[in-house]
């Protein structure tokens, strides 16, 4: 429906679908958490996902039969009664890896050992879980890169509009820190190249 041979095109799959696979996975994974234990609430949450993406991104008919023949034909909207008490296994696996912290697959502990661990780590679990980010982001903006440059400091998820693509990331470095782009080691290296050459 999404991908195949040109040959094929527009009759077992469809350009205007082409990207919408991965966002109509995340609308089904909505589906599931938001359909309130009815498995006739999935089925019309499902099938509303043909019909938003027809507001202005499908106009083919043949693209939207293909993407509602799709839906209809997926295992959750066949099993909705399967389904509609999605469960997120989420903080299972975090604290799974929480455990790995204090209990790692390649080193045997005796029992003794392993019960002190594992109360650790349902300790440090139980203290941390749910708790706000503590963590902090720097970034030195791309094209102030030169000696005059400024810090912009990001806390958390708070991050500033454009932060991840036109910036470096600086650990250490407060707002206002200045970056010295004079570097005198680097200078003899130069010279060394310029005699080789």
């Amino acid at each position: 429906m999404c991908s195949g041979t040109v040959a094929n095109r527009n009759k077992l799959w469809f350009t205007e679908l082409s990207d919408k696979m991965k966002s109509t996975k995340t609308h089904l994974y909505w589906c599931m958490k938001n359909c309130t234990g009815n498995a006739d609430d999935l089925h019309v949450m499902i099938m509303n996902i043909s019909r938003h993406y027809q507001r202005k991104l499908l106009s083919d008919p043949a693209a939207i039969r293909a993407l509602e023949g799709a839906l209809t034909r997926t295992s959750i909207y066949r099993y909705a009664a399967h389904y509609c008490r999605s469960r997120d296994t989420y903080w299972i696996e975090s604290f799974n890896h929480q455990l790995l912290t204090y209990l790692s697959k390649r080193v045997h502990f005796g029992d003794d050992t392993f019960v002190i661990r594992m109360n650790l780590a349902v300790l440090d679990w139980n203290e941390n879980v749910q708790r706000a980010a503590t963590s902090h982001r720097v970034y030195l903006n791309a094209p102030e890169a030169r000696p005059s440059s400024t810090i912009s400091v990001v806390q958390g998820d708070e991050e500033e509009e454009g932060s991840n693509d036109d910036g470096f990331f600086v650990p250490g470095l407060e707002d206002g820190d200045f970056v010295d782009d004079d570097d005198d080691d680097n200078d003899d290296a130069d010279d060394i190249v310029e005699d080789e050459m």
